[in-house]
């Protein structure tokens, strides 16, 4: 019964939700593959790496939104002056957050693992996913 529920209650959630949620625990996991640390390390130092990606997706979030809605106008070379604008603005707005972001939790990160481990943290999640 309980797992008809948890069935039910995911197929009402937004498709984008899902995938981003998956994409999340993608990331977290190829960091803390690469990563190798023990598992009581580990244990501890997930939940940080959890929160910053889902703060990172946060900040990222306006900047996307309003790329996708304005698709169709990037796609054919027809966004208007204001439109160029404003997507500038918002990415360099957005920019300036995740350097605020990755200063924050780079100093927690430290707080479990080593400073070389935090940087690499780093360093990693910035890598490309397929």
């Amino acid at each position: 019964m309980l797992m008809l529920g948890m069935l039910l209650a995911m197929a009402t959630v937004a498709p984008s939700a899902v995938k981003a949620a998956g994409k999340q625990e993608a990331r977290i996991a190829y960091v803390l593959k690469n990563l190798k640390l023990k598992s009581d390390v580990q244990a501890k130092f997930k939940p940080l790496l959890a929160a910053y990606f889902k703060e990172l997706s946060d900040i990222k979030a306006p900047y996307k939104a309003l790329k996708q809605k304005w698709e169709m106008a990037i796609d054919n070379d027809k966004l208007s002056a204001e439109q160029c604008d404003q997507l500038f603005e918002l990415k360099k707005k957005q920019e300036e957050a995740e350097v605020a972001l990755q200063r924050k939790h780079y100093q927690a990160f430290k707080t479990a693992v080593t400073t070389q481990q935090a940087y690499k943290a780093l360093k990693l999640s910035d890598d490309k996913m397929k």
